[in-house]
């Protein structure tokens, strides 16, 4: 019993003595707060650089809007290079598609059974051509339209990858789906 003593009063000592406590929370609470720090560093650009591919998305729909005859292959690889350099610094690997898409039967119904067709189709990078068949796919994002009538359908995506890897977010695609109407003409023609 004798021999406990000195022990415990040591600590006791110990216990009470609050010199070097700052330096403990300090050495606990410094690596949850930098994680925290460059966590919402990562959230924050994350959430940047999709909203600047969003709008690089509208930016090359709304130039296809605007064309007033028809577009070719050249043309297309020319927006994907407008795509890309407008979302620099915000992925890498970006490709889009664009479809010409024509309502032809029930297009006055949202019940599923309309019936679109691609009048034309055509995507970079390694991208397949849209066909009528994958259109039903479709349905929810193209609006309703009166019959015969046309929209264009702009698909672009790009890589990210977070500028660190803390936990919070894992590298992804950002996928953007446009739909659009062309503005001076009913029909952006193909050449290919």
């Amino acid at each position: 019993m004798k021999m406990l003593r000195p022990l415990t009063r040591a600590l006791r000592r110990f216990r009470r003595d609050e010199r070097g406590l700052i330096t403990a929370e300090a050495v606990i609470a410094m690596p949850f707060l930098v994680w925290w720090y460059i966590g919402s560093f990562v959230f924050f650009d994350a959430f940047q650089a999709r909203n600047v591919n969003l709008k690089a998305a509208y930016t090359v729909a709304d130039m296809l809007s605007r064309e007033d005859g028809s577009v070719n292959a050249n043309y297309i690889y020319g927006l994907e290079r407008v795509y890309s350099y407008l979302a620099t610094g915000s992925g890498s690997n970006a490709a889009i598609r664009v479809t010409l898409v024509r309502c032809s039967q029930n297009c006055d119904q949202d019940n599923g059974y309309r019936l679109l067709e691609v009048d034309w189709s055509m995507g970079t990078d390694d991208l397949a051509a849209l066909t009528t068949g994958q259109m039903s796919t479709y349905l929810d994002d193209i609006p309703i339209m009166p019959a015969g009538d046309r929209v264009i359908l702009l698909e672009t995506f790009i890589d990210y990858e977070p500028a660190w890897d803390v936990g919070i977010l894992n590298p992804s695609d950002f996928d953007n789906l446009i739909v659009t109407r062309p503005r001076f003409v009913p029909q952006i023609q193909f050449e290919s």
